[in-house]
């Protein structure tokens, strides 16, 4: 049996922690005996691996007095509320990271062998895999992101070369979309062979089982709208509140709801609070079962700067809704290069505020869409994508 260490900085609500968890459910348990291992022990994902998985961690943060899970022990954003001592200690983490012996920190917490080893996020977790004494372990590194335009990993490695390197040592580098291949290659001038794309392991059956579930929300007769992301810079909620406040005064029966939290939330209150928007817009928080709640809606917006291959994207195209999108990595291979599944628009306030309109103002395109988005279901078929990964890893 193979034994297999796959290596997260948490298993928070984030894309690329669901990922994970429904790779590791997945694969085939008389293959594979798998280790999933976190940076820190924060994030309510760890309680959804399967009994088969072991679950291990480096940095174990203190309960409160009174033994409570704290809000970021389930979202798993450090940064939930913000705050100047947060960010700072945030920024002193990150630093640290810029700087320590990767090679002493996988020594240390890292001791047992394993025959394949991987990163699945950029940056901290690809600088302790690449560091690995196991020399006959294989080792490979997910790319999750758009290094050219999220520069995700800069805090990290103190310049371009640095981080070249640590990538030259994994056997396979794996993207979630051929944009994040493209721009991985080009970044760091990597050879196309070492270069793979695989799309992500999304769950459509418990996604479908848990949208059943009975919704707190008590929607009206608006037209609903909606996202899923962490409050943020790169999710860029703000340019989404500014289209919606230039709608409603437009006169358009608009609500819009967003699910999550992050360090952005402040500045995303005070600006509903100054525009009067509180009746009109819901900051709703982390929610363990999003999927409730996005099938309640009639559209979903995805605001980002940049994305890799969005999960939550890919579970509104599973639940039916339609989609208006600023152009960000893999939204053209879910939604088509000419929009014939979804509105992908040019990545700024002006064209993304033109593509919600569009669907506003169109009936009959609303209603094309929401038909044509049920032929895109097909894209994330699990067995499949487990096929094909586990064919890289080897049996």
């Amino acid at each position: 049996m193979k034994k297999i260490l796959f290596l997260i900085h948490t298993l928070g609500g984030g894309g690329a922690e669901k990922v994970l968890v429904n790779l590791v459910n997945n694969l085939d348990i008389n293959k594979y005996d798998i280790t999933v291992m976190t940076i820190i022990d924060v994030g309510e994902l760890k309680y959804k691996l399967n009994e088969n998985i072991k679950y291990k961690t480096t940095i174990k943060l203190r309960k409160n007095q009174k033994g409570e899970i704290k809000e970021h022990n389930k979202s798993g954003s450090l940064l939930n509320k913000g705050g100047k001592l947060k960010i700072l200690a945030a920024k002193i983490y990150a630093k640290m990271w810029k700087y320590i012996p990767a090679k002493t920190f996988y020594k240390f917490f890292i001791k047992e062998k394993y025959d394949v080893e991987i990163s699945f996020l950029e940056g901290i977790c690809a600088k302790v895999i690449s560091s690995s004494n196991n020399l006959k372990s294989k080792k490979y590194a997910w790319i999750h992101v758009d290094l050219m335009k999220q520069k995700k990993s800069d805090g990290v490695f103190r310049n371009n070369r640095i981080e070249k390197n640590v990538y030259s040592k994994f056997d396979n580098i794996v993207c979630v979309s051929n944009v994040v291949r493209e721009q991985f290659i080009k970044k760091f001038d990597f050879e196309p062979s070492k270069v793979l794309v695989k799309y992500n392991v999304i769950d459509k059956d418990e996604i479908i089982i848990k949208s059943n579930e009975k919704c707190d929300y008590r929607r009206d007769n608006s037209f609903l709208m909606c996202s899923v992301g962490r409050l943020n810079a790169q999710k860029a909620y703000d340019r989404l509140l500014r289209i919606h406040k230039r709608l409603i005064d437009e006169k358009y029966d608009i609500k819009l709801f967003i699910i999550g939290e992050g360090t952005d939330r402040e500045k995303l209150d005070k600006y509903i609070e100054e525009n009067k928007l509180n009746n009109t817009v819901q900051l709703l928080g982390f929610k363990s079962n999003p999927y409730k709640y996005i099938k309640d809606a009639d559209l979903f917006v995805c605001s980002s700067v940049a994305e890799g291959f969005s999960t939550v994207v890919s579970e509104a195209i599973i639940l039916g809704l339609p989609i208006v999108t600023t152009e960000c990595s893999g939204m053209k291979e879910m939604l088509g290069e000419n929009n014939e599944y979804g509105i992908v628009t040019e990545n700024n306030e002006e064209a993304l505020y033109n593509g919600i309109k569009q669907v506003l103002d169109n009936k009959m395109l609303f209603e094309q869409y929401k038909q044509k988005i049920n032929e895109r279901k097909n894209m994330f078929e699990l067995t499949q994508v487990i096929k094909e990964i586990e064919r890289v890893i080897g049996d």
